[in-house]
């Protein structure tokens, strides 16, 4: 998986995916049959009470270890993935977001929330930001091997610029933006998602949101100042436009403008 350029993440809960089967059969994966994967699944969801999202990454994690590790693809190509719950991402306001970045106890966690939404960066990539990858020229962010592998550029915000000066000589990040406990060494994702919902309880929002809020709110707010679909498509890092395209539904829903039948402009 490393070969191939795996996200970490994604690496780590296709083990998992594996680990969890084993401990639930109590035997070793070759040895378990399709019964006993339906079981598992079906354990997952009602008792562990996953989503249905969280069963579909246990079993795409299982599919991939059996057809390309166990060689094993008749025992998985029959079990179908639960269908997806058609939820639309929730979105921080504007004094939402100002009121989360307020919250943050220091420079280093407020740089981390408003790179996250200034950008649409995801978790990992926050997580993975190398010095090198700030254009503070061109106002721009690189984000390398992303999801999918591909490389992009996204925005930094220009009143940044001199907030991570302060930050750079502040903490003196070495290779990554972030450091983690050692320097050199990347802020992990664990730690990035803390810093968001320590910031989240004191600011008082009472909306479910985590860090990839953030990332969805940039998106939604670049819909909302008129940007096109394909730009859009093109900072966030989706391959396909139909998964941007859902922040156009979640702006009307957000909408408080009354909408008009265009007969009513015609016939006054």
């Amino acid at each position: 998986m490393e070969v191939e350029h795996f996200a970490d993440s994604s690496i780590k809960n296709y083990l998992n995916s594996i680990k969890q089967l084993c401990l639930f059969t109590g035997e070793l994966p070759e040895k378990v049959n399709e019964s006993e994967i339906y079981d598992f699944l079906s354990h997952l969801v009602n008792n562990k009470g996953h989503s249905r999202e969280t069963v579909r990454n246990y079993l795409q994690g299982l599919r991939f270890v059996y057809k390309r590790v166990y060689k094993l693809k008749d025992i998985i190509d029959d079990i179908p993935y639960p269908k997806k719950t058609k939820t639309l991402p929730q979105i921080l306001t504007g004094k939402e977001l100002i009121k989360l970045f307020d919250s943050a106890t220091s420079l280093k966690q407020e740089l981390v929330l408003k790179i996250a939404y200034c950008g649409g960066l995801r978790r990992n990539e926050i997580s993975r930001l190398k010095l090198t990858d700030i254009d503070t020229k061109n106002y721009l962010l690189r984000i390398e091997n992303s999801k999918g592998n591909k490389d992009r550029y996204t925005l930094l915000a220009k009143n940044l610029v001199s907030d991570l000066q302060r930050y750079y000589l502040q903490q003196k990040p070495v290779k990554y933006l972030f450091n983690g406990k050692y320097k050199g060494m990347p802020y992990s994702e664990q730690g990035l998602q803390w810093t968001f919902q320590q910031a989240l309880k004191k600011s008082g929002i009472q909306k479910q949101v985590s860090l990839n809020s953030l990332r969805h709110s940039f998106a939604s707010h670049l819909l909302a100042m008129g940007t096109d679909l394909v730009t859009i498509q093109k900072l966030m890092g989706h391959e396909d436009i139909r998964t941007t395209m859902v922040y156009i539904q979640v702006n009307h829903q957000m909408s408080q403008r009354p909408v008009t039948s265009p007969l009513d402009l015609l016939i006054k």
